[in-house]
C-alpha cells in the first residue's frame, strides 16, 4: 500500500506542469467515463461528484489524470518508444491459430498423420478429440496477443508460415498440434504508441522507487 501511495504521489508531481485537455477532448473524456459508470445525465453526475466530495478543481484533476499522465509519458519517452517497440514487436503481434491438445502422445501422432494425409480436417479432429476448451470452437483460437500465449506456443507461432501444421509438441501435460492461420503484425500507430508510453511510465515509477531509500522520497516529489 505504501508503495502504491508513493507511486501516485510521484505521478502527481510529474503532472504539475502538464496542460489540461482542451474543451473538445475534455468532453470526450467525461462522456467516456460517464458511460463506464452508467451515468446518463448532468444531474446524476452532480450527485456523484457531491457524494464523493469533489469540488470543481478536484473533479478536473481526477477526470483528466489518466489523460495527462498518458501525455506526460508520451512526451517523456517519445525518443525511446521506437526502439522499445522493436524490442517488443514479436509479442505485440496477434495470432489466429488452431490447436488440438491431448494427453496421449500416441493419439497425438495418429491425429497428426490423419490431418497431414487429409483423412480428416483439422477442425473435425479438434472438435472430436481435443481435450481443452478449444474443442468448442473446432480448435480455433484468436486473434490473440502472442504475449498471452504459452512461451513455447509463442515461439512456434512467430516462426510459422500461414497454414503450417506442427507435429505434436510436448507442453506441460499436453501433446499439442498447432496450425498458424493468420499472423497480424502490430504497427506503431497512435494506440500502440500510447500503450508503450504507459508501459515505460510504469517502469520509470518502479525503477525510481526501487532506487530510492524512504528518506529520499521527498526529493522525488519536488
Amino acid at each position: 500500500m505504501f508503495r502504491e501511495v508513493i507511486m501516485e504521489l510521484i505521478v502527481d508531481s510529474k503532472l504539475k506542469n502538464v496542460q489540461y485537455p482542451k474543451a473538445n477532448e475534455y468532453n470526450k473524456i467525461i462522456k467516456s467515463w460517464c458511460k463506464k459508470k452508467h451515468i446518463t445525465s448532468e444531474e446524476e453526475l452532480k450527485i456523484w461528484k457531491k457524494k464523493n466530495g469533489f469540488n470543481d478543481d478536484q473533479w478536473n484533476d481526477f477526470i483528466t489524470r489518466k489523460w495527462r499522465w498518458t501525455n506526460w509519458c508520451m512526451d517523456e519517452f517519445a525518443e525511446r518508444i521506437p526502439n522499445y517497440y522493436l524490442e517488443k514487436k514479436a509479442i505485440l503481434d496477434k495470432a489466429k491459430y488452431s490447436l488440438i491438445r491431448v494427453t496421449s502422445e500416441n493419439l497425438a501422432n495418429e491425429l497428426y498423420i490423419r490431418i497431414k494425409e487429409q483423412e480428416s480436417t483439422f477442425e473435425e479432429i479438434a472438435n472430436k478429440y481435443s481435450e481443452g476448451p478449444e474443442k468448442q470452437t473446432a480448435g480455433l483460437i484468436g486473434p490473440e496477443s502472442i504475449s498471452r500465449v504459452h512461451p513455447t506456443l509463442a515461439k512456434l507461432l512467430q516462426i510459422s508460415k500461414e497454414g503450417q501444421i506442427w507435429s505434436p509438441k510436448k507442453i506441460e501435460k499436453w501433446w499439442i498440434i498447432l496450425r498458424l492461420n493468420l499472423l497480424q503484425r502490430t504497427a506503431l500507430d497512435e494506440s500502440t504508441f500510447k500503450k508503450l508510453a504507459l508501459e515505460l511510465g510504469f517502469k520509470f515509477l518502479e525503477e525510481l522507487i526501487n532506487e530510492q531509500s524512504s528518506d529520499k522520497f521527498h526529493e522525488l516529489l519536488k
